[in-house]
């Protein structure tokens, strides 16, 4: 006789490993199935070249929620992270700009372009610190509904509210952050075109919309929300052994608490019966029963790919459909025989740069067009790119005396016009060397070996449709109540039975954890209300 589970999880990344976690421990007898040998979904670290290893994925830690860090013991299980900073933003125009933690050395560098922005910096940080302050609680809510459904919906208006009589002095300020572009907002505090553009590159992560775009201010606001000052985990910062280990660790702590946990096990789709889920269909064709099922994957995939078999509404349907996912990132990994130096910054070791993270910005000019490009579907030359260099943290990720750099270059459409991502992905990665030589002379020389994934590459290796590693834009139409689409923004789905707990859910992309802890509380609650309504039915 096949096991009967209470809660089947589809997919075993970070917020999946955190749902299996709570429902485990309340007592749930849960299976994760992940279709990799591995854990991590995109949260992971692979081997990419004998003796290099990289995180092929998320390759830093931030917005990790303190409760599943104290839940799930991860310190104590033996994570540690290193704090990725400063920043050091280069341009086209040979100029360099640090950023960092030290708000005086901040200042500093910014009066190099401009005595007024030095001035209006502190201000600036400090009333989008404190607005984050007031919204970085929303996180570990479920979004309340605004048509008023529950009693819940109408607690969470109240809490709601309740930010807003928080920060109601700035009230107006957050509402423009959600819906005038990162340009506009920037441009009304700075006058430097290097300042405004090492501000204001986070409006183009994973999406095809510019800075110019309105809506994209939002990104100051959740950029910022990474950056807390306690010194803590939630930072931005490099896992040591790679961002696989933290996923490995949440694998441990939710075997310990009951969990089960099955790799190489693809699923085919979620099995409905007389419109409810009670389970899921393998690859393999073995059917696995379950009294719910979580999925971790994006909602394209969820509702067009593992549900095809089941009524959904068409109109549902068609929100799906027209939801944002199209991802605009190309990861390359290099294995390199040495550190590469940027010219005008010294050279005798680790410099700080390498510690942190750079960022080769064009100007918000470039940037709108790029993206413009993007949209069009033209993978663009010269565009905005990160890279780090994790070994300097963690020297054992390569063989002794090595290193290796992840780049994530943007800009990059899944959807060609005119060619197609096998055909074009090493000429592309070619012309990104080429691009980073004129900021690191010398770096194709200490190139031993490279990996490089195209936003194809992620939807097929990593599972994200449209290579969109935050499973859709995190732009306002897309985010709290309306995440991933209206009516349906708390984990539940039209299928009784069937709840999304993925980055496609509020708050949204990171490796936060607080999709998956979100999910777990309401099909717990929902748990006990069955509970109740069977108790009463027996009486």
């Amino acid at each position: 006789m096949s096991t009967q589970y209470d809660a089947v999880i589809i997919g075993g990344g970070h917020n999946g490993l955190v749902a299996a976690f709570y429902l485990a421990r309340a007592g749930l007898k849960t299976l994760v199935l992940e279709r990799r040998p591995f854990v991590g979904g995109a949260c992971n670290t692979e081997e990419f070249a004998p003796g290099y290893r990289a995180s092929t994925g998320a390759y830093v830690l931030s917005m990790l929620r303190e409760a599943i860090w104290q839940d799930m013991a991860l310190e104590r299980r033996g994570i540690v992270v290193d704090p990725a900073g400063p920043t050091l933003n280069l341009y086209p125009d040979g100029a360099s700009y640090y950023l960092g933690d030290d708000m005086a050395e901040n200042v500093a560098a910014t009066r190099r372009f401009s005595e007024h922005d030095a001035r209006a910096l502190p201000e600036f940080e400090q009333n989008l610190a404190e607005l984050v302050q007031a919204v970085l609680p929303v996180f570990d809510w479920t979004a309340p509904d605004p048509r008023v459904n529950s009693v819940e919906d109408l607690r969470g208006l109240a809490r709601l509210g309740g930010v807003g009589l928080h920060v109601r002095r700035r009230l107006d300020e957050l509402a423009r952050l959600f819906t005038a572009s990162a340009h506009q907002i920037l441009a009304e505090h700075f006058d430097s075109d290097h300042v405004k553009a090492a501000l204001g590159w986070h409006a183009i992560n994973d999406s095809v919309a510019g800075p110019s775009t309105p809506g994209t201010a939002f990104v100051l606001l959740h950029d910022h929300a990474s950056e807390e000052t306690d010194g803590g985990v939630r930072q931005w910062g490099f896992v040591r052994g790679g961002m696989g280990v933290l996923t490995a660790v949440m694998a441990d702590a939710a075997r310990e608490v009951g969990a089960e946990i099955r790799c190489s096990a693809p699923v085919d789709s979620v099995v409905t019966r007389n419109g409810r889920a009670t389970g899921v269909r393998l690859a393999s064709g073995e059917e696995i029963s379950a009294t719910r099922v979580l999925s971790n994957a994006d909602p394209k995939h969820t509702f067009l790919s593992l549900c095809r078999d089941s009524a959904l509404p068409e109109d549902f349907v068609r929100q799906v459909e027209a939801y944002r996912c199209m991802g605009t990132s190309m990861k390359i990994n290099l294995a390199l025989s040495d550190l590469p130096y940027v010219p005008g910054h010294p050279r005798d070791g680790v410099q700080p740069y390498h510690r942190g993270i750079m960022e080769i910005n064009p100007f918000i000019a470039d940037m709108d067009l790029h993206q413009a490009q993007a949209q069009y579907g033209l993978a663009v030359r010269d565009s905005h790119i990160e890279i780090v260099f994790p070994t300097v943290h963690d020297p054992g990720l390569a063989p002794e005396g090595k290193h290796i750099a992840t780049i994530d270059v943007n800009s990059q459409p899944f959807h060609l016009r005119d060619e197609t991502w096998d055909e074009i992905k090493e000429a592309r990665a070619d012309e990104v060397i080429t691009q980073l030589e004129g900021y690191f002379p010398g770096l194709s020389g200490l190139i031993e070996h490279r990996q490089v994934l195209s936003p194809l590459d992620m939807e097929r290796v990593m599972g994200l449709t449209g290579g969109h590693a935050l499973h859709g834009d995190m732009s306002p139409d897309q985010l709290l109540f309306m995440r991933p689409v209206r009516g349906w923004a708390q984990y539940r789905t039209p299928i009784d039975g069937l709840y999304l707990c993925g980055a496609g859910t509020h708050p949204g992309g990171g490796v936060t954890g607080a999709n998956g802890r979100n999910a777990a509380r309401e099909v717990l609650r929902d748990a006990t209300r069955r509970r109740w309504s069977r108790k009463l039915v027996r009486r």
